[in-house]
């Protein structure tokens, strides 16, 4: 999983669709394809090619942009009148992640808005491969707030007691919603076992903030008390679940309720993949906030 650094979209790779194959690619050769892909497609979004984007995006294509709303397919390609993108669009720190059928990409890109307000935009597109050729499922974006670098931040896991519990069992969509709840929970309670128990071990997440973070960072602050510190109340709601073989993709919001009173909206996509034994762990989680606390 190397970075591509600075790398400049427009002026560059022409707009070509993955090489056509029934085949399933190799790794070597889907990764080829994925970060030619995300090339076209941020380079799509610049100029625009809605016709590109309307091959490569998926019929239940869902976005989570930026400002935290959640634009089905049909939504989001209208908006692709006018560029929402500027000349200069370069992006970096390029990621991808390959679970079979289907891959995870993360990376950065910047650029200018139609204002000409500048923009950093962390973001998490997920692909599948159709048979022909791989097409966008799903893509998330939050905005670095300023002083965030770019790059993964790594820490030290916290020394623990083993969770002791016992995983959902049955059918698989209410099991995925029950974990669900208890990452939640275990949100509250500052319950680092568990989310030892069930982030993989190439988990990441993107914060609210846009900082990335692997799976021993987010271990560290799953350990601090952050809810009894400084929240209310910390529901969740407006659940989604969405299967793709054996990746599912769980959407929904914390409308939570800070102790000074303040509330917000923050919406999330965790990422889970099925193991051979049945039991599923998070292999990603992204999170971007929809309203700020005020």
């Amino acid at each position: 999983m190397g970075g591509l650094r600075r790398t400049a979209v427009l002026g560059g790779l022409p707009l070509l669709l993955a090489p056509v194959a029934h085949a399933m690619p190799t790794p070597t050769e889907a990764d080829a394809q994925l970060r030619v892909l995300n090339h076209q497609v941020i380079d799509a979004l610049a100029r625009p090619a809605r016709d590109f984007l309307d091959r490569v995006t998926a019929n239940d294509f869902l976005l989570t942009d930026t400002s935290g709303h959640w634009l089905e397919r049909r939504r989001h390609l209208a908006r692709l009148h006018t560029p929402w993108l500027r000349d200069g669009v370069s992006y970096e720190e390029v990621q991808v992640r390959h679970f079979g059928p289907v891959a995870l990409v993360h990376g950065v890109y910047e650029g200018f808005d139609g204002a000409g307000a500048a923009k950093r935009v962390r973001y998490t597109d997920v692909y599948q491969w159709s048979g022909t050729q791989w097409q966008l499922i799903n893509a998330q974006g939050t905005a670095l707030r300023d002083g965030v670098a770019p790059p993964v931040q790594r820490g030290t896991a916290p020394a623990h007691a083993p969770w002791r519990g016992e995983d959902p069992r049955g059918d698989d969509l209410a099991v995925l919603r029950e974990l669900n709840e208890n990452y939640v929970r275990a949100y509250r309670e500052a319950d680092v076992a568990w989310y030892d128990a069930h982030l993989a071990p190439d988990y990441v997440v993107v914060n609210s903030d846009g900082s990335f973070h692997d799976r021993a960072r987010a271990l560290a602050e799953f350990a601090e008390p952050s809810f009894a510190t400084y929240m209310q109340s910390f529901p969740v709601g407006k659940v989604r679940i969405r299967r793709f073989g054996d990746i599912a993709l769980i959407h929904a919001e914390n409308a939570y309720e800070r102790k000074d009173r303040r509330r917000g909206v923050n919406r999330y996509t965790d990422i889970w993949q099925r193991q051979p034994d049945g039991r599923w762990l998070c292999i990603a989680a992204h999170i971007t906030t929809h309203q700020p606390p005020r």
